[in-house]
């Protein structure tokens, strides 16, 4: 049993609104299915969550334009989501969606509630999603970061993969500098970069939870999502990528 994060500018175009990435995702599934274990997935937002979420405030306190863009969010991230799963049944898989508004962000349940699934032979596949915290009378986000280190501390799994839109881990942004170094190992002393649209954190965010997630016992990948192939190529001399134990 392994846990997957689907980063959202592996399967979206994180710059233009709504833009999907179909093949990327098939390619990715049908190396998660060469695996031939039990999986459950989370996925980021990319261009159907960060957009909106940057161009309404959210999160923030609860006022008559956030009303708009929280259900402007929460339906693209379920369509984002649906088409995920269509993919995964297309592929011969049972794919379920689960949205975490519906547990209002309690990542406690959001994770029960996959594992239950998981148990009846399902693949569950949950994503960030907006949620209402009632007691502040705000809008929240739960981020897919957050929903993985949830779910792991739970399942207790072996292997974790989070796919990106670069090679791993990098001690700055890779696509501002040259000289930016891929760090095979993570360690604590490399510095991170926030860029572009993501409202819930940014690789510093990213890179915290991954060591988190290997302080409970599970190696963690983090690879590059637009080449597949090295999902089933971690642990060998030849991957590339980002290792944490």
């Amino acid at each position: 049993m392994f846990l997957v994060k689907l980063g959202g500018s592996v399967i979206t175009v994180k710059s233009r609104y709504r833009y999907y990435r179909p093949k990327a995702v098939q390619e990715i599934i049908r190396e998660l299915k060469r695996k031939g274990e039990p999986f459950a997935l989370v996925h980021g937002g990319g261009s159907f969550g960060h957009i909106k979420a940057k161009e309404y405030g959210i999160p923030g306190e609860i006022t008559e334009k956030r009303k708009v863009g929280y259900s402007v969010i929460h339906r693209d991230m379920v369509d984002l989501n649906q088409r995920i799963v269509n993919s995964l049944i297309d592929s011969g898989i049972n794919g379920v969606g689960m949205p975490p508004s519906v547990f209002n962000g309690n990542l406690e349940k959001i994770s029960q509630s996959m594992i239950d699934h998981m148990e009846a032979g399902l693949s569950p596949i949950s994503f960030g999603d907006v949620y209402i915290n009632s007691q502040e009378s705000r809008f929240e986000i739960v981020s897919g970061d957050d929903l993985m280190l949830s779910l792991a501390e739970k399942i207790r799994p072996s292997e974790v993969y989070f796919l990106t839109d670069v090679d791993g881990i990098y001690d700055k942004n890779p696509k501002k500098h040259r000289d930016a170094v891929l760090l095979k190992e993570l360690s604590d002393s490399a510095t991170y970069e926030h860029v572009g649209t993501d409202v819930t954190g940014g690789m510093l965010k990213k890179a915290n939870t991954v060591k988190d997630i290997a302080k409970l016992g599970a190696t963690v990948y983090v690879l590059n999502g637009n080449v597949p192939s090295r999902l089933n190529e971690a642990g060998s001399k030849d991957f590339i990528g980002t290792v944490v134990k």
